[in-house]
């Protein structure tokens, strides 16, 4: 069984270190985040994605923050406070089950995700089902390679394996994501909702 991200390193999650290396406004543009777009950050920890995107909906924009974790989403809601971000909503998720209406979202952010789901099948056949028709999905996962930061080797995901999971939820991949966008510890896939 994969292991999900202990809120305990929550801190490892909204370091500069990590800004550095994957600038969220970066991947953020590359979605193609808009406003008035509803987006979902899905697994969305402390917001390190969830905050630079409420921005980029405005005006009439709202981001939706989904965790299995308590702690994450209160820290989401404490950050929002202090930047003063009032279009961020937090919801407790389970890993299979996400807590919104069908259609209710243009977007689903999907970022160190993937490889902790015990049944990809299912989580993705929900994020699908989430997703307005012609919705888009962006899947950022770590790079099936030997490194000193991220989950253990055996349970990262090639890139070939995440784009055959999309396809298999019905999916059409548009784009592959690298570098300067997903920094050189990822990649990412972006794919529409038919």
């Amino acid at each position: 069984m994969p292991h999900k991200f202990h809120p305990g390193h929550m801190a490892r999650l909204e370091s500069e270190e990590r800004r550095r290396r994957q600038p969220p406004e970066r991947l953020l543009a590359a979605i193609g985040v808009r406003p008035g777009w509803r987006l979902v950050d899905i697994g969305c920890g402390p917001g390190f994605y969830t905050l630079p995107a409420a921005t980029l909906v405005q005006p009439g924009g709202r981001v939706l923050a989904l965790d299995i974790e308590d702690a994450m989403l209160a820290r989401v809601r404490e950050r929002a406070a202090a930047a003063g971000v009032d279009n961020v909503e937090t919801h407790r998720s389970e890993e299979s089950h996400l807590p919104l209406p069908d259609g209710a979202v243009d977007a689903a952010l999907v970022a160190n995700v993937l490889h902790e789901c015990t049944d990809r099948s299912a989580f993705l056949a929900e994020v699908r089902r989430v997703l307005v028709p012609g919705g888009r999905i962006a899947v950022v996962e770590w790079r099936k390679e030997s490194m000193e930061t991220g989950p253990p080797l055996a349970e990262r995901m090639a890139e070939d394996d995440v784009r055959q999971a999309l396809v298999d939820a019905g999916f059409t991949v548009t784009a592959a994501l690298y570098g300067d966008t997903t920094g050189s510890t990822h990649f990412g896939l972006l794919a529409d909702r038919p």
